[in-house]
């Protein structure tokens, strides 16, 4: 056994590892099972065995997490960008509604209408943000759009979309239970 496939059967956890801490396995979207990345992780390992040079003083697993980790949140950032943005609140699949799929009658169609038209009259700052990026997803505007049209980065338009989510659901919630808490 040469030394490059001693270093990969020895450091085979390494990619467990960088799984685990730093990688979000998703069994709902093709391509970010634990098994695809394990084996994503294993060609990344393969690959810092060969580029790995003893001579720079560094021990082999110190190299190699940083070269499992990137090539695997490279390789998260692909499968991401061929998925097509779904927006959910759990009761409501807003994306099916933006397609106008059957299972959708107008009756759901209209209430998912009127939720964010509550708040869009209720809330105020950040939540009122998320109803109105919510709006715009619907009508099939991605979260980068919506960013560029508020002159934001686009992880603030998922904090907004987010926050104003968990609003509409709870107050969804205390409308359907007459006004009790879970």
């Amino acid at each position: 056994m040469n030394r490059r496939d001693q270093l990969i059967q020895e450091h085979l956890n390494c990619v467990h590892r960088v799984i685990h801490s730093s990688i979000h396995v998703n069994p709902n979207v093709c391509g970010l099972e634990y098994d695809d990345l394990y084996q994503e992780g294993c060609i990344a390992l393969w690959r810092a065995a060969e580029t790995f040079d003893e001579r720079q003083g560094v021990q082999f697993h110190s190299y190699a997490f940083p070269v499992i980790r990137n090539h695997l949140l490279d390789y998260c950032r692909k499968i991401q960008s061929q998925t097509a943005p779904v927006v959910s609140l759990e009761a409501w699949d807003v994306e099916m509604a933006r397609r106008g799929e059957t299972d959708w009658d107008g009756e759901n169609s209209l209430f998912v209408e009127q939720v964010l038209e509550y708040g869009k009259r209720t809330y105020s700052g950040v939540a009122r943000l998320g109803v109105e990026a919510l709006e715009l997803k619907i009508a099939g505007y991605s979260g980068t759009d919506i960013a560029k049209l508020y002159g934001v980065q686009p992880n603030h338009v998922g904090a907004w979309i987010s926050r104003a989510a968990q609003k509409l659901k709870k107050d969804v919630y205390l409308v359907e239970n007459g006004g009790t808490n879970p």
